[in-house]
């Protein structure tokens, strides 16, 4: 059956549904037969409560799509149940809280039913009754109690089912004894408690499954040898992270080449060695996944074989050895993630080439020497994270301009010199941590170029990332990742004045600067930075006052002023008066509440300096700002060289007394060396 509708709403309002947004009608009859609302996304907004009453009275309703439009509720909800040719049903990504209908179990014309991540509970054996069923997808809900999966014995036509992440769920796939009528081909049962009360089995129907693409079996604790068979029953993705099976990574399976191109078995209690004729047996993956898995020995150079291959997480493990040159040469990945392990050699081979690379995690390793010149071809990296190993060298000169980097993650390791001014042109930086090395020089003041610390963005990562802030490591992902921004400099030979620039972050919600060898102010501009969480100046050689304009800083809660040079009163107010002793001590020029410490009648309440403070910055970034340029030092040189061939070199060429005098001392210094033998 055909349909007809147009792209948008008409000019002027029309009688005719048909003409609608979103509404489709039958070509032959003129009837609604199709309703699609357009999403209205999942953020923060006004819920609606529609009433089923008003698609009741479509009676020839077969599709009706409310995916993701910020419903909290059905009002009648078993109106639906009379629409006798619905076919397709999608709730999905909504926010209802209602039980579902147990009408559902009378609608015979239902093919597909999308309840997902909503707050549906109720009793899911209805669903035994719908015997023209082919796709269920009820995951990320609220049901609970005992499901057998023999509920969906009968339902011949079934070719999807969900039932992932219903954490209150049991699913029993063993008891009552069944023989399933359909063949299956995309079966998802992650973290639904599978088996628990049978022995945490896996399901035995499974290898009767012999069209299965799709199959995740994820976060149940399953426990047993490694289901090797299900390599080859399984054809497109095989998901089996987060469960207890043990044993050797299998190295092949009856010697046959599988067209698996997803496997994910993370999180498992293998050990022994991945197989170096991986490449051969599964030649198709494009992602693979088996990271915290206890396997050791060396990555297999087979795995550069992989050229389909996209994504690769062996993170936290026990590999050694070096990244296999295949790996990264004219690669496909665009994530790879080996941290963790016990690689050394170079950070990558010298001719890597990946140009696709988004993510790179090399992290917790023994990787020496400098960043890698081959990652200038990866322009569009937008997480580069080698933390905790043993890199150095200067990065100042050499480091690629990354436009769309989201965070640079280099502490811990041994990198030394200026802070590269290229980070002053990657605008979308939400984590910065250069912590724990040796930069030295000054603060560049242009980090105030940044869009994410100066505007009100949000990130779109699915990595987690991990970042210091306020004393403590925390892992953001999810919704936190997209809110948090941080810039920590600390524990390197930093100096000079903190760049009064950097009040204009305005997002910025972490600073760290501390166990430097900072001088001057505390910049009064910092009362600007109005999404400031944490702010760590610390161990530095900080003089003045504080700004009494800092406890203005109303989103503030954690500050550290610990041991420099500071002097006066402490501005005890606002946000200020939140702070302990342990915020200031260890400057002995401190006085006033909450020290011990009080302050004489004569105390200055405002430095007299702070009136020229910000126009030492100024001066101070502008003789850097001049210094710094390329141009100065090639001026620099061009100057010298000049200076030296006119005072020495053209006075040769134009003086025939200089010529004979020089030539005369060149023969007296030759006979001289000669006599001397």
């Amino acid at each position: 059956m055909g349909y007809q509708s147009i792209s948008s709403l008409p000019e002027s309002y029309t009688d005719d549904c048909c003409q609608w947004e979103g509404v489709f009608c039958s070509l032959t009859s003129s009837h609604v037969v199709r309703i699609f609302f357009d999403p209205l996304g999942e953020g923060e907004g006004v819920l609606w409560y529609p009433d089923m009453k008003l698609f009741a009275q479509i009676k020839e309703l077969q599709e009706l799509h409310l995916t993701r439009n910020r419903i909290g509720g059905l009002l009648n909800p078993e109106a639906l149940c009379t629409l006798m040719n619905l076919k397709h049903l999608d709730l999905s990504v909504n926010f209802i809280e209602d039980d579902m209908p147990s009408c559902l179990a009378n609608m015979s014309s239902l093919r597909i039913l999308k309840l997902s991540k909503n707050q549906f509970q109720g009793d899911l054996t209805i669903f035994s009754n719908l015997s023209n069923i082919e796709e269920i997808d009820v995951s990320y809900n609220l049901f609970q109690g005992l499901i057998p999966l023999s509920t969906f014995a009968n339902l011949s036509k079934l070719i999807f089912l969900d039932l992932s992440y219903n954490t209150h769920l049991e699913v029993e796939s063993e008891s009552p004894t069944w023989h399933p009528s359909f063949q299956i081909l995309h079966l998802f049962l992650a973290g639904c408690n599978l088996n628990n009360r049978n022995s945490n089995r896996v399901p035995l129907f499974l290898s009767t499954q012999y069209n299965l693409q799709t199959l995740d079996l994820s976060n149940n604790f399953l426990e047993g040898p490694f289901p090797a068979w299900m390599l080859h029953n399984v054809s497109s993705a095989l998901r089996l992270r987060g469960n207890s099976f043990v044993g050797h990574f299998p190295d092949a399976y009856h010697n046959r080449e599988l067209k698996l191109a997803e496997l994910d078995v993370s999180c498992n209690l293998f050990y022994g060695k991945l197989p170096s004729n991986i490449a051969i047996f599964l030649p198709n993956l494009y992602a693979f996944n088996a990271s915290s898995c206890g396997l050791t020995g060396i990555i297999p150079a087979s795995l550069g074989k992989l050229k389909a291959l996209e994504r690769l997480d062996l993170s936290s493990n026990h590999f050694d050895g070096f990244i296999p040159s295949g790996l990264t040469k004219n690669s496909a990945l665009w994530y790879l993630n080996l941290s963790n392990n016990r690689l050394g050699g170079g950070l990558l081979p010298e001719d890597c080439n990946m140009t696709q690379l988004r993510w790179l995690l090399l992290h917790h390793n023994s990787f020496l020497g400098n960043m890698p010149h081959c990652l200038s071809n990866s322009r569009s990296m937008l997480m580069l994270d080698i933390r905790h190993n043993n890199l150095s060298g200067m990065i100042s000169s050499g480091m690629p301009i990354f436009s769309e980097l989201g965070a640079l993650l280099l502490r811990g390791n041994h990198f030394s010199g200026y802070i590269p001014r290229q980070l002053c042109q990657m605008p979308k930086l939400q984590f910065l941590d250069l912590s724990n090395n040796h930069f030295s020089g000054i603060i560049p003041y242009c980090l105030s170029n940044n869009l994410f610390w100066t505007k009100k963005l949000q990130a779109n990562s699915w990595v987690p990332i991990d970042f210091t802030t306020k004393g403590y490591a925390y892992s953001f992902q999810g919704i936190p990742l997209t809110l948090m921004t941080g810039i920590d400099l600390s524990a390197n030979q930093l100096a000079g004045a903190i760049p009064y620039q950097l009040g204009k972050l305005h997002e910025l919600h972490s600073l760290n600067l501390s166990n430097n060898l900072l001088t001057g102010h505390i910049p009064k501009s910092f009362e600007k930075i109005t999404s400031l969480e944490s702010l760590d100046l610390s161990y530095n050689r900080l003089t003045g006052q504080i700004p009494q304009e800092i406890s203005h800083m109303s989103s503030l809660t954690t500050l550290r002023l610990a041991f420099n040079d500071l002097s006066g009163r402490i501005p005890f107010e606002g946000q200020l008066s939140t702070f302990s002793e342990s915020s200031y001590v260890g400057n002995p020029k401190l006085c006033g509440d909450p020290l011990e410490r009080k302050c004489s009648e004569n105390t200055n309440d405002v430095n007299q300096d702070d009136g020229n403070e910000e126009k030492e910055e100024k001066n101070l970034e502008e003789d850097h700002r001049v210094i710094d340029e390329p141009l100065f030092f090639y001026s620099f040189v061009f100057m010298s060289y000049a200076l030296g061939f006119w005072s020495v070199v053209a006075p040769l060429c134009f003086s025939r007394n200089w010529r004979e005098k020089y030539y005369t001392a060149i023969d007296g210094c030759v006979n001289y060396v000669r006599c001397s033998k």
